[in-house]
């Protein structure tokens, strides 16, 4: 047993309260789908486990929406605790722990697994956790099962890894300050101030100052968990795939769906050579140099079983999306690494029509193919996976929840609005079809509180409503130039438009065939 229970990483500020979609058994299903691997189907009886759960959004999101159960741990105490909290108002049936993963190892009382997820902690723990985590997944991982590991990727952080150390550095041995905070942003001065002396480094390396740059603009609490842990590392994709086969794991696909969108992100040429790589192991390494991939979200699966091609579209017809926006919302164009591209008004239109002509119920591919049948299948799918990568449409997991499930889901959500009276924290709401959070901005929360708790109903109420909430808290909103706005009804303004537009965007009747609230 280690002596030390921190190991190296930093616990004197908590993590941040994000939530990741990646974590979610659904997501990743459709994932493995998309890349046509089989993967058990949704069961009662099916268990899922997330290795160091930061604040415990993610693993409460799942376990309140799914019919699984879910367990996990964060050596963190405050963290398992944030999360035990969170899902005692969901009632949800949980097993969150404050193990460290020895600890984890060593009970007697786990369950085999359907699925371990491990976001953003490899990179950051020491080579004997990565070993004791090894073994975690040989032992507890059911065959079939799915292993969904991040990390950070050597091809994209090469240049900047002398930043890091710098930083890390200065934070360890040169900060005079006590406050962890404070110890941030003299680090980050510091290393910008050594930049500018332009050193042989600098010169090398023209990106390195506005790498320091863009660090200043993050959460400091962020930069702690990320950069200036003990222990820090970037891997390759094939060192990965070595190290996960020696568990019996395969390479199954990425939970980036960009992946499946070449042609917005490398040229014809660049496509050419990539396909012309017969083996998919260095095909997929070979990607990271095109892409300069900095951090990777992989899936593996112990025993890979591929479907035909006939078999994916059978089952990705069958699968039902839900539209997250208002058709009038719908993007016309999107970023890749190439460039911005439109997006094809004669598809995304049509398909948004029917979505709204339905009351944004959710729809198969095979139900739009059938009102549209100038869209094939590939258009079709393709416009929905663009739209699931820009977060503007989901897969569904089923269509008709269990009670207890819809329950579980309207609990946990009523105190996610009730809390953005007091912070920002969450950013998340749980809809039981999807079994994925649906990303919602703090207003929203807001304003779906003063519908669905408080019966409210204009978008002259909702202002008065958020106006109240947010004077309490002594916040201001910001203008179209983002400044900031003193003026009370300057301010009721500002908020009364964006209810409107909130009111306009339907997303009222989105929630509710989200089932978000009952």
């Amino acid at each position: 047993m280690t002596t030390t229970w921190t190991n190296g990483y930093q616990t004197e500020v908590n993590y941040t309260y994000g939530y990741y979609r990646d974590l979610s058994p659904n997501f990743q299903k459709f994932c493995l789908l998309l890349n046509g691997i089989d993967s058990p189907d949704f069961q009662e009886n099916q268990t899922h486990c997330e290795l160091g759960f930061g604040q415990g959004v993610s693993i409460n999101i799942h376990a309140t929406c799914n019919e699984a159960k879910f367990y996990g741990t964060d050596f963190n105490p405050a963290h398992a605790a944030h999360a035990n909290q969170l899902a005692e108002h969901s009632k949800t049936e949980h097993y969150f722990y404050d193990d460290s993963f020895e600890e984890l190892l060593n009970r007697q009382d786990l369950p085999m697994f359907d699925s371990i997820s491990l976001h953003g902690i490899w990179s950051w723990i020491s080579y004997e956790n990565q070993h004791i985590i090894l073994k975690f997944i040989r032992r507890f991982l059911k065959p079939n099962g799915i292993v969904y590991i991040s990390y950070n990727c050597v091809t994209g952080w090469a240049a900047n890894m002398p930043i890091r150390e710098l930083f890390h550095s200065h934070f360890k041995f040169n900060s005079k300050s006590t406050n962890p905070l404070q110890k941030v942003s003299e680090a980050l001065s510091f290393s910008e101030d050594l930049l500018k002396q332009n050193p042989i480094f600098a010169q090398r390396n023209p990106n390195a100052v506005q790498k320091v740059a863009d660090l200043k603009q993050q959460n400091p609490n962020y930069l702690i968990h990320e950069y200036l842990n003990q222990d820090w590392q970037c891997f390759s994709f094939q060192q990965i795939v070595r190290i996960l086969d020696e568990i019996k794991l395969s390479y199954a696909g990425s939970t980036d769906l960009s992946t499946h969108l070449d042609n917005i992100n490398f040229s014809e040429q660049h496509q050419a050579f990539l396909n012309a790589i017969e083996h998919p192991i260095f095909k997929e390494q070979c990607r990271d140099y095109f892409a300069n991939t900095q951090f990777r979200r992989d899936l593996f699966i112990r025993g890979k079983n591929n479907l035909t091609p006939l078999q994916v579209q059978e089952r990705l017809r069958n699968t039902a999306f839900v539209l997250l926006t208002a058709k009038e919302q719908l993007p016309t164009n999107i970023n890749g690494l190439l460039g911005t591209f439109n997006l094809i008004k004669e598809i995304y239109t049509p398909i948004g029509d029917k979505f709204a002509q339905e009351n944004y119920r959710p729809l198969t591919i095979a139900e739009l193919e059938q009102s549209f049948p100038q869209l094939n299948y590939a258009k079709i799918l393709n416009a929905l996976v663009i739209l699931s990568h820009l977060g503007l449409a989901q897969p569904c997991q089923r269509l008709e929840p269990k009670q207890e499930t819809l329950q579980q889901c309207h609990r946990l959500n009523h105190y996610l609005l009730k809390q953005a009276s007091f912070h920002q924290n969450y950013s998340v709401l749980i809809s039981p079809l999807t079994g994925i959070g649906i990303p919602t901005e703090h207003f929203h929360q807001l304003f779906y509180r003063a519908h669905f708790i408080d019966g409210l109903a204009s978008a002259s109420d909702f202002a008065q409503y958020v106006q109240d909430v947010i004077s309490q808290l002594n916040w201001l909103v910001l203008d179209s130039d983002g400044k900031t706005v003193t003026d009370r009804e300057k301010s009721l303004e500002i908020i009364q438009a964006k209810a409107q537009l909130f009111l306009d965007s339907n997303k009222l009747q989105i929630a509710k065939q989200l089932r978000l609230f009952n």
